[in-house]
């Protein structure tokens, strides 16, 4: 609790009982609600209070929307254009997928979690070709979204050509006409889509799942894929880990069983594998860095990623002492959205001589990006969705702060291999600390079902 938090507190109420600092504090570090039995102790419109849950007023609408939209969805059976009885899959799915595509022909909602590996893309790509071979007539309309383009054209890359589906790639924002300083609840939107696949929804926060739950029209299949145990979104708020999901266990291209050991250590913070594979912090570790990070090397398969982003060995510090030494070719990232030069938030390119060249074989000045930065380290945060076959992820002093979620987030980027340097006692405390979004979603989501089925039993 900040001197800011209780600067607001007596803003909206002059008395600023510490309860009300607390609500505040709370909100601005990413939470939804503080949970308090303390009996509200001020009188303010900005505040809801509801079965031991604080929120701002306009976190209780979020939350709100998203409960009752969910419940919406749940309750609701999509259009029937599709035959059963042709909806065949391949017997390499495992059980869990097989599970999840036929939830995708049933349901107005399907959610799968699973970590890297565990084929949440493959299932996404076989459950569309299975529905387009069911259709009855016609064609139907598909919608491929995720926070970043990077995402979502990864995900669209996989998928074969499909006669009877018309397929549409885009960010988030884009598919929701979403202006920043601009998203306003009850406006109307809909998704024209019969199928709207969303990848990475572990990265999307509230306000966003409450305009992409809002659009979604009756009739519809929503399937959300992501990954419960990485970080919340950079903004906080983040609710994926709290929804009902189908979760993928089964690691399918994982074919070196210690990578995956250091992956379930990260997860489940049991981190013994990892403490055998820690490097310690090298006495020089600007040097150090230049020297793992060097230009000439390959960056396309290797990146240092740490949780820090700021301060003098954060990832920002990282990528200017490099770029100081003037290398020939420097990976980067798009920041902003243009979406007439079908660049987006999170796509990757090249630079070399004040050119950019992209994936898809474009090749741009730089003056034209809409905005970018350099990418020879990348924060964990930024690193969601991506993927390397080497990763160094460094654990500076502070990283602890992350928690958990961050170590995690920075390993399972690696295909290949790992390199861990950081001390004993920052890693254990990452280990220890779990970061979770506070809010009420399953005990209203559990009030909804409880009380429709009291509304059941009494017809």
């Amino acid at each position: 609790m900040s001197a800011l938090d209780r600067a607001f507190a007596a803003a909206l109420d002059p008395a600023a009982p510490p309860l009300l600092s607390k609500i505040l504090a709370a909100a601005r570090q990413g939470h939804l609600c503080l949970r308090s039995e303390e009996p509200p102790t001020f009188s303010s419109k900005a505040i809801v209070h509801e079965n031991g849950r604080y929120y701002l007023q306009r976190n209780w609408v979020l939350e709100t929307t998203i409960v009752e939209e969910l419940s919406r969805l749940s309750g609701e059976s999509p259009d029937d254009l599709f035959d059963s009885a042709r909806f065949t899959l391949p017997n390499t799915l495992s059980p869990e997928q097989m599970q999840a595509a036929q939830s995708v022909l049933a349901n107005a909602l399907t959610v799968v979690s699973g970590g890297p590996g565990t084929g949440k893309s493959f299932l996404a790509v076989e459950a569309l070709m299975a529905l387009s071979r069911a259709l009855r007539r016609g064609t139907f309309r598909v919608q491929i979204a995720a926070p970043t383009g990077k995402a979502a054209d990864r995900l669209a890359a996989a998928l074969p050509p499909l006669e009877n589906a018309l397929v549409e790639t885009q960010t988030l924002h884009r598919l929701l006409n979403l202006q920043p300083g601009r998203m306003r609840l009850f406006e109307r939107r809909t998704i024209d889509a019969d199928l709207i696949i969303v990848d990475e929804a572990s990265m999307i926060d509230a306000s966003l799942f409450a305009h992409l739950l809002q659009a979604i029209p009756s009739g519809s299949r929503l399937l959300l894929l992501g990954d419960a145990d990485q970080l919340p979104p950079v903004d906080g708020a983040g609710i994926f880990a709290d929804l009902p999901a189908i979760r993928l266990k089964r690691n399918h291209r994982m074919q070196n069983s210690r990578l995956h050991a250091y992956f379930e250590a990260a997860r489940t913070g049991d981190i013994a594998p990892l403490i055998e594979i820690l490097e310690p912090l090298p006495q020089d570790l600007h040097a150090w860095i230049e020297t793992e990070l060097q230009p000439s090397r390959t960056f396309e398969h290797t990146r240092l990623i740490s949780p820090l982003r700021k301060g003098p060995f954060g990832v920002d510090a990282i990528n200017a002492r490099i770029m100081a030494s003037n290398p020939s070719r420097a990976p980067l990232l798009v920041t902003s959205n243009d979406p007439v030069q079908k660049l987006y938030n999170g796509t990757p390119g090249i630079l070399t001589s004040n050119e950019v060249h992209f994936a898809d074989g474009r090749v741009l000045p730089l003056r034209q990006l809409p905005g970018y930065e350099f990418a020879f380290a990348l924060s964990a945060h930024k690193s969601q969705g991506s993927e390397f076959e080497r990763i160094v992820c460094l654990l500076s002093p502070g990283s602890e702060e992350f928690g958990r979620a961050a170590l995690y987030t920075a390993l399972t980027r690696a295909k290949k291999e790992i390199r861990l340097v950081g001390s004993r006692e920052t890693l254990e405390a990452m280990a220890a600390k779990q970061i979770r979004c506070e809010n009420g979603l399953k005990e209203r989501q559990s009030l909804i079902r409880a009380e429709k089925e009291m509304s059941l039993l009494g017809q």
